[in-house]
């Protein structure tokens, strides 16, 4: 992966791990890999920035709906989730380090494409951008304008991944294996709330900034899995659940997107289950993401 490379001469070590933690590239620090390589005391700023970024969610068995509207349960292992949607900000790093054009991190099928995600003024980047930079005034909302492939290519860049739809379903619903294990509809219960969420309800008809709604975030602070921008999923959509026993087939590559956004009427599309998605292609303005880390991956927690 760009930037990680192994085996590095010990003099070039910190100043390498110096420069992942000021890209918020941290991850690539904390790796099982490292362990020889990096010492403990070189790790402490990037173990204060996971814990800072990103919540942990436990191992443990969570209900997940299929995309043919099935329920089956799934052992999950334990995982850190980003608290926060990526911004602007933060893609700018991608985009400013040559994110679009180290095709290692892409995936080999999508290089004919990768030319053709610009921006308006025919940069690389998000769609709404102007030479190679975000909106006035949005540094801190979420990216939109991206596809999939962009949401993966930069989740590789900075040492993640996208998360499952299981994943999802466990850290936004919440089970709670004494009562059941059932999963809330949404991250603060089962009940609907304009106040907490930027849906159609909510009469903002925008994004707003990834900490926004703090009401709205899941008991260990993860924000916005409800409302602001639905985020992509690492699942493809295999199909959408319609009438019992019916289902709809895609017509194209499609991958799952979840948690509705500042322009979704029906609160009960927002839900942590609800089963839609999006062309892999498409870069819409109301779509952005989230990422993933294994804690299997990961060195030790201190």
């Amino acid at each position: 992966m760009q930037g990680a490379t192994p085996h590095r001469p010990r003099d070039e070590i910190p100043a390498i791990t110096k420069r992942l933690i000021n890209d918020d590239r941290y991850a690539f620090v904390l790796l099982k890999e490292t362990v020889d390589q990096i010492s403990d005391r070189d790790t402490r700023p990037a173990w204060n920035l996971l814990h800072e970024q990103m919540a942990l969610i436990p191992a443990g068995r969570v209900p997940v709906v299929l995309c043919d509207g099935s329920v089956a349960n799934s052992e999950l292992a334990g995982f850190f989730l980003d608290r926060l949607a990526v911004s602007n900000r933060q893609f700018r790093r991608f985009v400013q380090s040559g994110g679009y054009e180290s095709l290692e991190i892409w995936p080999q099928e999508v290089w004919p494409s990768v030319s053709r995600f610009s921006d308006r003024t025919g940069r690389p980047g998000p769609r709404d951008w102007e030479d190679g930079n975000f909106p006035p005034g949005k540094a801190d909302h979420p990216v939109v304008g991206i596809c999939w492939f962009e949401a993966m290519a930069y989740a590789r860049w900075v040492g993640k991944r996208l998360p499952t739809a299981a994943e999802w379903q466990k850290a936004g619903g919440w089970p709670e294996q004494l009562s059941g294990g059932d999963c809330n509809r949404f991250p603060w219960g089962d009940l609907f709330d304009p106040g907490r969420t930027n849906l159609w309800a909510s009469g903002i008809g925008r994004t707003v900034p990834v900490d926004a709604f703090p009401t709205g975030a899941t008991p260990n602070g993860i924000f916005q899995m409800t409302g602001n921008v639905w985020e992509w999923l690492d699942d493809p959509l295999e199909a959408i659940p319609c009438s019992a026993g019916e289902t709809l087939q895609p017509w194209k590559p499609m991958r799952r997107i979840i948690g509705g956004a500042f322009n979704t009427y029906f609160a009960s599309e927002a839900t942590c289950q609800f089963i839609t998605g999006q062309g892999e292609l498409d870069r819409p303005d109301n779509i952005g993401f989230r990422c993933v880390v294994s804690l299997e991956q990961l060195r030790l927690l201190p």
